[in-house]
């Protein structure tokens, strides 16, 4: 819920407040940013260490309905039978996901870690994620670049385009989410055995390695987020984060882990028909609200242009 609640704070107050003021010196949206930042540290720190797959499945499906309330009660969305839908299917679709895509894996001492990370069938995953990651915020940022310069060309004057790149920032900052939890589940592996078991890990450099690695992943993925809350409505970006956050967990952690063995094949089909169910709840949202998400980002993006009509920019009516 928290969670929920600081990412409509954020967008609230990347509508409401001048885009010559820098995000820092808005109390709106670093009030979301904290609001965020800690639940997310909180929420994350127990269902790596404290929570079982049970009870976290529909607590993470509950935060998208609270994603569509606060929509409404903070942003103003509209909020009608089609949204009600939508909004089922996707907590339904989430369910599925979250509640079949995680496969149990035992505590690990940082050699059987490094040990896992040595694996070529890991390397070579790791690679082809981070090449395809790469190469797509490349691509996402170049087309920003080009609509804020306003180059020419078919894909950049199509209407759809801000919201697409929106789109692109949430689901390549939830991949980068994904690896983030994946070296915090190996730090909190590692804490656990120094703090419970008496075997302290944190005497040698690649411990402290992980750590920075996954500080610097995490504050890749809170940035692209942010740049996703600012070109997309929540209502449609949260869930389709939220969606390609746990599909990366999972295969991060049948790769990682070598968990191929221990998935069973109803859990496929059940983490792909989630999936389906998921995209149906957000394509039903979108088509009611698609007039409103494309006008909004416009503007934004003509008071980046420095347009004195657009300094000023208004939240839509409740």
């Amino acid at each position: 819920m928290t969670q929920a609640l600081g990412i409509s704070l954020q967008r609230r107050s990347h509508l409401a407040q001048s885009a010559s003021l820098p995000m820092y010196k808005q109390p709106l949206w670093v009030t979301g940013f904290l609001v965020y930042t800690i639940s997310n540290i909180v929420g994350s720190t127990c269902s790596i260490g404290y929570l079982p797959l049970v009870i976290l499945a529909p607590v993470g499906a509950m935060g998208l309905v609270f994603n569509a309330l606060f929509a409404r009660w903070v942003l103003g969305e509209p909020f009608s039978p089609r949204t009600v839908q939508g909004t089922a299917f996707i907590v339904l679709g989430a369910m599925l996901v979250a509640g079949f895509g995680v496969v149990p894996e035992p505590s690990h001492t940082l050699q059987d870690l490094l040990a896992l990370y040595k694996r070529p069938a890991f390397i070579i995953y790791f690679a082809v994620v981070e090449a395809v990651t790469c190469l797509g915020l490349v691509g996402t940022h170049l087309l920003e670049y080009g609509l804020h310069h306003q180059w020419r060309g078919r894909l950049l004057s199509h209407p759809d385009l801000t919201l697409m790149l929106g789109i692109s920032f949430g689901v390549f900052g939830a991949n980068i989410s994904s690896q983030a939890m994946l070296f915090a589940k190996s730090g909190m592996e590692l804490l656990i055995l120094s703090v419970f078991y008496g075997d302290n890990q944190f005497i040698y450099p690649m411990t402290w390695l992980i750590v920075l690695v996954l500080v610097f992943t995490a504050i890749v993925q809170l940035y692209y987020l942010n740049k996703g809350v600012q070109l997309c409505d929540t209502i449609i970006l949260v869930p389709l984060n939220f969606c390609a956050f746990n599909v990366s967990c999972l295969f991060n952690s049948l790769v990682y882990y070598n968990q191929w063995d221990r998935l069973f094949w109803w859990q496929v089909v059940a983490v792909l028909v989630g999936i389906v169910i998921l995209i149906c709840g957000v394509v039903a949202i979108s088509w009611q609200s698609m007039g409103q998400s494309i006008s909004k980002p416009h503007r934004v993006h003509r008071a980046w242009k420095g347009d004195p009509e657009e300094e000023t920019r208004l939240l839509p009516s409740s």
